[in-house]
């Protein structure tokens, strides 16, 4: 094994260990220490890879959100009508979450003030890859008016799905846990989806600035 693929071992089951002890301990009552002692790794060696126990618990969320974006695209019913795809995607994202809700609420609120803001490399695809699927959905009839080739429908549906999510994680769907609890958050999206797809009958014109 070399050096590289040795390192990335390392991570990974960094990584793996610090969600299990997030899971079972809570955050706030996971140390790096015991992250450390759990994975048999020194504490210089999380140091290598992570900063710090909240770079460790961003680098476990996105990890668990590449997966789930990943599994949605995979499942993807390309046949299927524009906002059942769209839905789709965000129940499995949504599933995710609700595995473990509590601590998906603190991963969640790190995540939206992290010490060093930069780009987001995952939101990026998700966002080109759902503008393709507003793209299809046009060659297809679906939709006729779509500016900015499909971006900002992405970036609207994209603050649907964010709206949802901080209901769902809130408690105001009902459920907050397993797979009903997605079921549930994801058939709230599909009500907001359907009003953003026929719109609200507004004078086209306004369309017109938009870019």
């Amino acid at each position: 094994m070399s050096r590289v693929e040795q390192k990335a071992q390392t991570r990974a089951k960094i990584l793996k260990v610090a969600r299990e002890l997030f899971v079972e301990k809570g955050y706030a009552k996971t140390s790096i220490r015991d992250v450390a002692k759990e994975a048999g790794v020194a504490i210089g060696s999380i140091h290598v890879h992570f900063k710090s126990k909240k770079e460790l618990l961003l680098s476990c969320f996105h990890d668990q959100l590449a997966g789930a974006v990943q599994e949605g695209f995979d499942t993807l019913d390309t046949e299927a009508p524009l906002v059942k795809q769209l839905t789709h995607l965000c129940f499995s994202l949504y599933r995710a979450y609700a595995e473990h809700p509590e601590l998906s609420r603190v991963m969640f609120t790190a995540s939206l003030f992290p010490d060093e803001p930069a780009s987001d490399p995952l939101l990026a695809y998700f966002l080109n890859e759902v503008s393709g699927l507003f793209r299809n959905a046009r060659e297809r009839g679906e939709i006729r008016l779509l500016p900015a080739e499909g971006l900002r429908a992405a970036q609207g549906f994209f603050a649907a799905y964010m709206a949802v999510l901080i209901g769902g994680l809130s408690g105001h769907w009902g459920e907050t846990s397993g797979d009903k609890a997605a079921l549930a958050w994801a058939a709230q999206l599909e009500q907001m989806l359907r009003l953003q797809l026929v719109g609200l009958g507004a004078d086209e014109g306004l369309l017109e600035e938009v870019s």
